[in-house]
């Protein structure tokens, strides 16, 4: 398949993602029974087209500055002092990363919402209800954390962002379907809880 996207030049880099999606959730199973997914990439390339557009319009700005302000140091127009001259090129970039972040975040939550809404097995659906909006602000936190914690916050903001998946995740159960434990799973004993509860340690997480 990824021979399919390099002949493409990309084109085929959505439809890659949906066929890659279903066959990774399709491998899944809730004990012994598996999970379907019949995932259109139809609709895949409709999310990537829309972050598409948003990753255009926060970037060709950006562009355009970064083509003026240089058009304009170069005639001598613009003079910045030595100390500030980075921000000639910082300031111009940064709608470019912001509409990466935007539109990243954007698949990100449709592509969930929608390959979750495709998952299904016996007496089992799913449902996802990430919103785009709410996940950007989650990323732009968890970069500004990071990056005034110079790395220390990693592991916060990884929790922070599975901690809002989970929220935004739920398995529905209909009818009274009958699951049996897959047999390849060896059993797990309580022994590790009995002794914790025998020290009255709380070893729970």
């Amino acid at each position: 398949m990824l021979a399919v996207v390099v002949l493409t030049a990309g084109l085929a880099f959505p439809w890659f993602m949906a066929r890659q999606k279903a066959f990774v959730v399709s491998q899944h199973a809730f004990g012994t029974s598996r999970f379907e997914c019949e995932l259109p990439a139809r609709r895949f390339y409709g999310i990537y087209i829309r972050a598409s557009l948003l990753f255009l319009a926060f970037a060709i700005p950006g562009i355009a500055l970064t083509g003026y302000l240089t058009f304009k140091q170069y005639d001598g127009s613009i003079s910045l002092p030595e100390a500030f001259a980075w921000l000639a090129w910082l300031l111009p970039v940064l709608p470019v990363y912001i509409g990466y972040a935007v539109s990243f975040a954007y698949v990100q939550a449709r592509s969930a919402n929608l390959l979750w809404s495709k998952v299904h097995g016996p007496g089992l659906r799913f449902a996802c209800t990430l919103s785009a909006r709410r996940l950007t602000r989650l990323y732009f936190g968890n970069v500004i954390a990071i990056a005034c914690s110079a790395g220390l916050l990693i592991p916060w903001a990884v929790i922070r962002t599975l901690r809002y998946r989970l929220a935004n995740f739920s398995m529905i159960v209909a009818g009274s379907p009958v699951h049996h434990m897959n047999p390849s799973l060896a059993p797990v004993g309580a022994s590790s809880q009995e002794l914790g509860d025998f020290f009255n340690v709380d070893v729970g997480v």
